[in-house]
């Protein structure tokens, strides 16, 4: 579904502009945490038109159809995973422009009758995983952190996410790489637990490179905008984490937990709290994504995570944001 926010007392906000700038973005509406919230509030209330945004927001199921929106050029800018970001910038002329922090935990589980108890008594198991994505090589470092060789001494198997946790709870296989509110979903109905996990599977914001050097206003506009929408996702969380919970079929409950681990979500009570700077610790980890991509054959060549890499867009809005008042209770809900 996509919602159009046509130009609605712009002058007022933006007293320079002539008209509203379009902006299209597309976010998953049922793969991740923190992105789905921040999205939906895209889609669903007048932040954008309120910061001088005509804007076209697209949900996604998944990442892939996400990534191929962006590579046809039929969005400007994606939320999306750190490890969709390495994989775009392989092959396509973007930058990541900002992060929305922590997207809560992934996450080695096994069933709750399991007789595992660690990473190492996963020798001789099966294990699935998503191979590229942001599941695949933190799945690998556990193993190798646990001594084992993860192409000899387990059987590490490529299957989709909700494939690999029908497997998981037939006994079908013996563990599983997932995130939140998955991870949360099960532990809460003792159908798996934990082995080991990250608390930082992060999000990256996206941008192609035609829309950054076409419309770098509307850039910071949206990176604005985006503060906004994360201090509405802290300071509503039940009505937004409704939202996603339609589309994701799990109970808002689950998805509060699973989010408590993003410090925006859990800790913003003003605009300025709001951290979309990209950490040196996330800049870290693209870096060595790209490295096992390249080792693990999944590309050819090392993608250029740190040439496309561009904070000053999200600097500036930063700043601004650090001397803006934003009332959360003002916003307007466009679609309950």
């Amino acid at each position: 579904m996509k919602i159009t926010i046509y130009l609605a007392a712009v002058l007022v906000f933006f007293p320079n502009a002539a008209s509203a700038e379009k902006i299209r973005i597309g976010y998953p509406s049922a793969g991740a945490l923190i992105n789905g919230q921040a999205g939906a509030i895209l889609e669903k209330t007048d932040i954008l038109e309120k910061n001088g945004l005509e804007g076209e927001v697209t949900p996604f199921l998944y990442g892939p159809p996400m990534q191929e929106a962006l590579l046809a050029g039929h969005i400007d800018i994606a939320l999306t995973s750190e490890a969709n970001f390495v994989n775009l910038a392989a092959k396509f002329p973007c930058k990541i422009i900002a992060t929305l922090g922590s997207a809560g935990r992934i996450a080695i589980m096994v069933r709750e009758d399991s007789p595992v108890k660690s990473v190492a008594g996963l020798k001789g198991k099966t294990i699935t995983t998503i191979f590229g994505t942001s599941a695949h090589y933190p799945t690998v470092q556990w193993l190798q952190l646990a001594g084992l060789d993860p192409a000899r001494d387990v059987k590490l198997l490529h299957m989709a996410a909700a494939e690999g946790r029908a497997a998981l709870i037939k006994g079908d296989i013996d563990a599983i790489t997932m995130w939140d509110p998955f991870v949360a979903d099960f532990v809460r109905k003792k159908a798996a637990r934990v082995l080991v996990y990250n608390p930082s599977f992060w999000t990256t914001v996206v941008a192609s490179d035609e829309f950054l050097e076409k419309s770098p206003e509307a850039a910071e506009r949206f990176l604005l905008a985006l503060h906004e929408a994360a201090l509405y996702m802290a300071r509503d969380k039940g009505l937004v984490n409704g939202w996603l919970s339609k589309t994701m079929n799990v109970a808002p409950a689950i998805i509060n937990k699973g989010s408590s681990y993003n410090s925006n979500y859990a800790k913003a009570e003003k605009l300025k709290d709001i951290r979309l700077v990209p950490s040196a610790e996330l800049l870290e980890r693209l870096g060595q994504i790209a490295d096992f991509n390249l080792a693990s054959g999944l590309i050819r060549e090392k993608s250029p995570v740190k040439e496309k890499t561009e904070l000053s867009f999200v600097k500036k809005a930063a700043a601004q944001a650090g001397t803006l008042k934003f009332d959360p209770g003002k916003v307007r809900v466009l679609e309950k």
